[in-house]
Formats: C-alpha cells, structure tokens, sequence
C-alpha cells in the first residue's frame, strides 16, 4: 500500500474468533517477528471483502515494512507490531 503516514488508520489482515467477554474478539496478527495475538473490541475487527481486518495506526513507514500500534490487548507485545508492506493492507473509513 502505497503513501501511508505517520498517524494514519489502517486495516491489518487478522485471524478472529469469539473472545471471552461479549463485545470482544481474540485476534492473531501475522507480523514480522511472527504471529501475535490478544483481544479486541468487537469494533475494531472489521469484516470486509472477504477477509478480517483489526484496525491499527501507522507509527513507522519503512522500505518493506510498516510499524504500527493494533488496537487491543495482546499477550507478547504492547501492541506495536512489524507489518510487511506485502500484506493486504487497506485504509480505514472508520
């Protein structure tokens, strides 16, 4: 995805599943340093085109990766994760 931004929102692809609490869904990202997972209010796991998406705000643009803070709670990271530019990244309309 071409012309991302510090500060802007994206969509992450993601791997979800019902959560413990209502109104929350367990998430797994794959990132650069391998799969991370955590939770994530329901809002920002978005459905679209086919595919699962966890919003997430662009940090760091790099040649072939993105830095970026996913919305939720995860198990091994702040939530500070290296996505590759390869992923299905899209913008967030939210």
């Amino acid at each position: 995805m071409a012309g991302l931004a510090p500060g802007e929102k994206i969509l992450v692809p993601t791997e979800a599943k019902s959560g413990a609490f209502p109104g929350e869904r367990m998430v797994t990202v794959k990132t650069e340093a391998g799969p991370v997972s955590g939770f994530a209010k329901a809002d920002f796991v978005i459905d679209q085109g086919g595919g699962t998406f966890l919003v997430a705000e662009v940090k760091r643009v790099a040649s072939d990766s993105i830095t970026v803070r996913l919305y939720g709670s995860f198990f091994t990271t702040t939530g500070l994760a290296d996505i590759p530019k390869s992923a299905d990244l899209r913008k967030w309309a939210g």
